[in-house]
């Protein structure tokens, strides 16, 4: 019985060390890209949080694009924000720890992903309430790429 528990606790500890180490709720050594198209002025208008990974999802968003790549943006959650664009793709927003990186948007802009490079959270927008299968299939690809782990999606 001793020498089963013993090869237990090895091939544990052996499956452990193999796993993938985990910063927030992505995998550390996943490559993480900004789409470097991102517009500040098509991102303006009001969203819906249809799902999220590290929060619950739900809260409404209202974002107005300023000079010189300021962003206003409001939540129904989180209060209204100061952000500014620092990279393609990239900004800042004074409600939140991490810097937000957009990881995808359909062509028309009206599903959104934003993502923090710390793993911290997730969070995809829309436009309406509701977003299309076809949609939120693209979004958890792009999650899953960026290493985001997909059981934590809500």
């Amino acid at each position: 019985m001793r020498i089963f528990l013993a090869v237990l606790a090895a091939t544990l500890m052996t499956l452990a060390a193999c796993a993938p180490a985990m910063q927030g709720h992505r995998r550390a050594d996943a490559p993480m890209q900004a789409i470097v198209g991102f517009d500040p002025a098509r991102f303006a208008g009001d969203w819906h949080e249809v799902a999220a990974i590290g929060r619950t999802p739900g809260a409404r968003w209202h974002v107005e694009p300023g000079a010189g790549g300021a962003l206003g943006v409001t939540t129904s959650r989180d209060g209204a924000g100061q952000g500014r664009v620092i990279a393609p793709g990239r900004f800042t927003l004074s409600t939140f720890r991490s810097p937000l990186w957009v990881l995808w948007a359909d062509a028309d802009m009206r599903s959104v992903l934003l993502g923090t490079p710390d793993g911290s959270f997730a969070i995809l927008l829309d436009r309406a309430s509701a977003m299309p299968p076809d949609r939120l299939r693209a979004a958890r690809e792009i999650l899953d790429w960026n290493g985001y782990d997909l059981g934590a999606l809500h």
